[in-house]
């Protein structure tokens, strides 16, 4: 894991994210968070300097946790394959989807600098499918970079198809996000 603070217990990783899900980071103080770890609210400090670096530990630690899962998973390193699992990711985990997506606009200059760092590395297995395509002629793209954040931002609005009054079917969702990134990443079809 990226050591932007001071690491702390994942038991306390986790008792925050439960709390930042329950009530949001603005509303969760140090206090309701040793209240539910059974500890006295001094002694957090013996594990986390501040609020904000235990944010920063919660987003690391998920966005770890993904890069393991893409790096320990036996799917082909292809754009479906991608999709796929972010996807799969994002209806299996949704409290973490609800901390990257709501509570990381909290993190200060200083932090969101790890969080860019970390997402960076997040997005590298994606970066090399699309310049990998591009080599082997699969694909016709100027800006890889650009291509791999607004990939990223299709995907993230798999989340927003599943909120609402319409019901949208998992493939279907698979369907549409993947018609996208292939629009992009072949401009000329």
């Amino acid at each position: 894991m990226l050591e932007a603070a001071r690491a702390c217990p994942s038991s306390l990783t986790q008792a925050a994210t439960e709390l930042m899900v329950e009530i949001g980071y603005t509303a969760m103080t140090m206090r309701k968070l040793a209240l539910r770890v059974g500890i006295l609210p001094g002694s957090l400090y013996h594990h986390v300097d501040c609020k904000q670096d235990l944010l920063l530990n919660v987003v690391l630690e998920i966005i770890e946790r993904r890069k393991q899962a893409w790096e320990n998973g036996a799917q082909p390193q292809s754009l479906h394959a991608y999709v796929r699992f972010a996807l799969a990711r994002q209806v299996a985990l949704p409290q973490e989807e609800m901390v990257l997506r709501h509570e990381v606009r909290h993190l200060d200059d200083r932090h969101r600098l790890w969080l860019e760092r970390a997402m960076g590395q997040l997005a590298e297995p994606l970066r090399q499918i699309i310049e990998g395509g591009c080599a082997l002629g699969l694909y016709r793209v100027s800006d890889p970079a650009r291509t791999v954040v607004a990939i990223l931002a299709i995907i993230e609005s798999g989340n927003s198809l599943r909120v609402g009054n319409t019901v949208f079917d998992e493939n279907w969702i698979e369907q549409h996000i993947l018609r996208m990134c292939n629009a992009l990443l072949q401009p000329d079809h």
